[in-house]
């Protein structure tokens, strides 16, 4: 067989073979429920958290934003030894790392593990006006967060997991908004902090209005 031959045939099967396929980009939800046993050990079986925001919820957060906090606690730009030790992020693919994301985006909570926020004391009508004021923006008119901003819903979220994250983000623990100059919470009062909270608890209780509206803003 001449060379000119050879080479032709060998071209004629690299472009019969494609270089990936869509089936193969796809995340191993499978592979991300195994992952997910290491998750389990503090976040719960179905990722609902621990009743006082010692551990938090994570069932129905969106990929890209399990992916980003993982990915911070990879590299050291946020620090919990038992996310990277007992949660074995450090040996994570990337491929590990979408599986396991998506995953625990497809949990359905509200089947499996109902929540029921206890609403702190506060004022809730300060704290709605508040929120609508300087949170929907970004996380959504019900709390369900937005894609096209990379934001996290707040909503069925424990009260003091939220509370930890602002003082992180006074304290300069934490980047809000991944902006080293934002100073979101820095002219609130601790009343109005508490009082935004109080308001928050209640967004988990309307769902299906949080999802419509979710909806409408990506329009």
């Amino acid at each position: 067989m001449s060379h000119a031959l050879t080479r032709s045939l060998l071209l004629a099967l690299a472009a019969a073979i494609p270089l990936h396929t869509n089936a193969a980009d796809e995340p191993d939800l499978e592979r991300g429920k195994a992952l997910h046993r290491q998750c389990a050990l503090c976040h719960g079986l179905y990722s609902q958290g621990i009743m006082g925001g010692k551990y938090p919820r994570l069932a129905g957060y969106p990929e890209y934003y399990t992916i980003e906090m993982i990915e911070k606690y990879k590299d050291n730009t946020l620090s919990y030894p038992a996310m990277t030790v007992v949660g074995g992020l450090r040996s994570l693919s990337e491929e590990d790392i979408e599986s396991l994301a998506a995953y625990i985006a497809d949990i359905e909570l509200a089947q499996v593990f109902p929540l029921d926020i206890p609403t702190p004391e506060g004022d809730l009508e300060e704290g709605e006006d508040l929120y609508q004021g300087d949170c929907k923006t970004c996380h959504g008119r019900k709390g369900e967060g937005k894609t096209r901003k990379e934001s996290p819903p707040l909503r069925g979220q424990y009260t003091e997991y939220l509370a930890r994250q602002i003082e992180m983000f006074l304290n300069k623990e934490r980047i809000h908004a991944d902006d080293e100059e934002d100073e979101t919470f820095v002219d609130y009062k601790p009343e109005e902090i508490r009082n935004i909270l109080a308001y928050v608890a209640t967004l988990d209780d309307d769902q299906a209005a949080a999802e419509d509206d979710e909806k409408e803003d990506e329009k």
